[in-house]
């Protein structure tokens, strides 16, 4: 069973969320709108290569685009193994969730 951390789970759920692929601007605009909080391209760039080492994203060069000066863009995408992981890491929140006694109820 494999658990992904917080910060991994937002980027496969941004990734998802972007059709399954995204460059690094988007995919930093989505992770922002679902976590709430900065992330800087550091960030998220380590964190990609990180998933990409699990199996979980894969990445290849788009071809070069006259906007850029002809350089090309790194468009990453979520795998198979990556939607399982996350998969069974948002049924697993699911679980604890349901599990805990009286969690709407107020304190």
């Amino acid at each position: 069973m494999a658990i992904l951390a917080v910060k991994e789970e937002i980027i496969l759920s941004a990734l998802l969320m972007l059709e399954g692929s995204s460059h690094g601007a988007p995919l930093r605009n989505k992770v922002i709108e679902l976590s709430k909080k900065e992330i800087v391209y550091g960030t998220l760039y380590n964190l990609l290569e990180v998933l990409i080492r699990k199996g979980y994203v894969t990445s290849q060069k788009s071809d070069p685009t006259p906007v850029r000066g002809g350089r090309s863009k790194t468009i990453y995408s979520i795998t198979k193994k990556g939607k399982n992981a996350l998969e069974e890491t948002l049924l697993m929140h699911e679980h604890i969730r349901e599990s805990i006694p009286n969690f709407e109820s107020e304190i």
